[in-house]
């Protein structure tokens, strides 16, 4: 009798979660492929950060976890841009986000001319998902939206593309810029700023305070390549800003979207812009529920 009834609760539980699975809304769907793609995506920063720690202080098996990291941070946001895609209300955006996930896939896992394909790709996958915020009204998340596609076009160019490695500096001040302003997106609170202003000066005293590792680590872990102390600090700032205004709204996908574009650092690889494609998505997606919440009277999930 125990084991019939072990059975009965376990054929329940599978189920109500079966249940749960196809009832998902668009916006779950977001919310867990944004965050298990922030997660994969951060998760690599935090291994570069440990492997570039001074020499004997490095954690010990940093390495067989960024052996795992590194297909990580291109399968898991792959799988989310392609998830997030198919919900997506808006064609552009369906298109640009399979796109960027297929082709990420094929460039880390093909053969070697894949990784040209995607870094052709991506840019325009960029600008698809950026549309909305470029031609629809309001046009308050259409500066992130513009800096994120020259970010994308410029230091995959200079990368992998037509552009000489002098452009590189372009696509990194265009990144950081992006990360500046996203910000404006999510309408943040006094609070919020000034958790983005606390963390920007961080950035700047550290920098300040050891240039040369700072330089190191801005290169190591975001593929940042000279970058202004000023530049650099306001973009930390920037997304420090955006995770701390989405959480305290309790959205997810506005949560995940910062994350996703603080752990991409500059779009100079295709994993990189892939994160950037997805967070930029999710970031102006949140933006938009935010502002159908405040007109309807509501609060933004």
């Amino acid at each position: 009798m125990a084991r019939k009834s072990a059975s009965g609760h376990r054929t329940t539980g599978t189920r109500r979660v079966a249940s749960r699975l196809r009832t998902a809304g668009p916006g779950d769907v977001r919310g867990a492929s944004g965050i298990a793609a922030a997660a994969a995506v951060c998760l690599l920063a935090a291994v570069r950060v440990a492997r570039n720690a001074p020499l004997g202080r490095a954690p010990v098996g940093v390495q067989p976890v960024h052996d795992l990291a590194s297909p990580a941070a291109v399968l898991v946001p792959a799988a989310a841009a392609v998830a997030v895609g198919v919900v997506a209300d808006d064609d552009r955006a369906l298109v640009g986000l399979i796109a960027a996930g297929v082709f990420a896939v094929f460039a880390g896992f093909g053969p070697g001319g894949a990784a040209a394909a995607a870094a052709g790709v991506l840019p325009g996958a960029t600008a698809l998902v950026a549309a909305p915020a470029l031609l629809d009204r309001p046009r308050r998340r259409a500066p992130v939206a513009a800096l994120a596609v020259a970010a994308v076009a410029l230091s995959l160019g200079a990368t992998a593309g037509p552009f000489g490695p002098g452009v590189r500096w372009l696509g990194t001040a265009a990144a950081f810029g992006a990360l500046a302003v996203a910000p404006l997106a999510v309408r943040p609170s006094p609070l919020a700023l000034g958790a983005g202003v606390g963390a920007a000066a961080f950035v700047a005293a550290g920098a300040l305070a050891a240039p040369f590792v700072a330089g190191a680590a801005f290169l190591a872990v975001g593929a940042a390549v000279d970058p202004g102390i000023a530049l650099a600090a306001l973009g930390v700032g920037g997304g420090v800003a955006v995770v701390a205004e989405s959480a305290r709204r309790r959205r997810v996908t506005g949560v995940a979207a910062g994350l996703l574009l603080l752990g991409a650092g500059i779009p100079a690889t295709v994993p990189r812009a892939l994160a950037v494609v997805l967070g930029l998505h999710l970031l102006v997606v949140a933006g938009e529920r935010l502002e159908d919440h405040a007109v309807s009277g509501g609060e933004a999930r």
